[in-house]
């Protein structure tokens, strides 16, 4: 079997751009950028979208076994792991927890991959797939890629090309990075923080450019580590924002914001969903909490300021990544402010 995925794109390229979503003219100046415009429909598609290419290639290399995708997600890992398995023409097959929406299992198995609905949480989803299904595949024949959700080093790489382009955009306008005051994003298990905070070293920003990571009150794994000094793992979720909810962060993730002094805040539910609602108005882009908990900065400057301890002026730049997501309908963020 040849190699020839090595060039195939499994994510796209997305432009970096300049929002006016505060109505007073002194605010700082807010670019964000569009990772809802990834096949996956989420910046999910980069790093996992690298995995897998990576990992078949090392495959087709070493043998002539056949390769087939497993991922544990039934969220926006899932579906940019089917999504990139679409692409290159892979056997995919996606476990997903009961509460999976079943808007997101069609959108999934659409695009060509087996869905698997077992399990009351992620983990025991996950438990099945690694036991009783990766578990009992013959080995000698087929090559079981495991595509975990955000720990690992290779998806953290693929998410940190957006930081590349942010710089290449910003060469581009010709905007000194010393405009930049903080780039905010949100935080679920560390996959995207991990990967902007990798690309920010590549370019020597690191301790330059402050990272804003933001969680919702009930899946603040990463705040309530910092406030504590250790790490710790939550007991459950408790927040409407899905996509946010892991109980604990990578440990390279603690260790990234203790080291560069990141800023770690938590949102509510009511402040997210209500976000959610004004920006899909704003954007025509459906916006689900975990996105809306990042760019609810935009349309309220004076946290970004609190946050940060320093007064902004309209000469400055705060880039929102707008991580994009598929599990929420219009109708699911109407219902869920109504119980607001």
């Amino acid at each position: 079997m040849t190699n020839a995925l090595e060039n195939v794109p499994v994510y796209n390229k997305t432009p970096l751009i300049r929002e006016f979503l505060s109505t007073d003219p002194e605010s700082p100046q807010t670019y964000i950028k569009y990772e809802t415009l990834q096949p996956g429909r989420s910046f999910k598609s980069r790093g996992i979208g690298t995995l897998i290419r990576s990992r078949v290639n090392e495959t087709r290399k070493s043998g002539n076994k056949s390769v087939h995708v497993f991922s544990s997600s039934g969220g926006n890992a899932g579906y940019a792991a089917a999504v990139t398995c679409s692409r290159l023409s892979l056997p995919c097959t996606v476990v997903v927890p009961l509460t999976t929406k079943i808007h997101m299992i069609k959108k999934i198995r659409d695009v060509g991959a087996e869905v698997v609905v077992i399990g009351e949480h992620w983990k025991e989803a996950d438990s099945h797939l690694t036991n009783e299904i990766i578990g009992k595949i013959d080995k000698s024949k087929t090559e079981a890629i495991y595509v975990h959700p955000f720990n690992d080093p290779v998806i953290w790489e693929g998410h940190s090309t957006m930081v590349d382009e942010i710089v290449e955009s910003l060469k581009e306008d010709k905007i000194d990075f010393s405009r930049v005051k903080g780039i905010v994003c949100s935080i679920g298990g560390g996959g995207l923080y991990n990967g902007i905070m990798t690309g920010l070293c590549r370019h020597n920003l690191a301790d330059k450019i402050p990272v804003i990571a933001v969680e919702t009150v009930g899946t603040d794994a990463l705040y309530q580590s910092l406030k504590r000094d250790e790490m710790i793992t939550l007991d459950k979720i408790r927040s409407v924002a899905s996509s946010l909810g892991s109980v604990y962060v990578t440990p390279e993730t603690f260790e990234f914001a203790k080291k560069y002094s990141t800023k770690s805040i938590a949102l509510t539910d009511d402040e997210v969903v209500k976000t959610s609602l004004k920006y899909t108005d704003f954007s025509n882009y459906i916006t689900e909490p975990a996105c809306a908990a990042a760019i609810h900065l935009g349309f309220y400057p004076e946290i970004t300021e609190r946050t940060l301890g320093h007064k902004l002026d309209k000469n400055d730049i705060i880039i929102i990544i707008a991580c994009g997501g598929s599990t929420c309908t219009y109708k699911d963020l109407e219902d869920m402010a109504a119980n607001f």
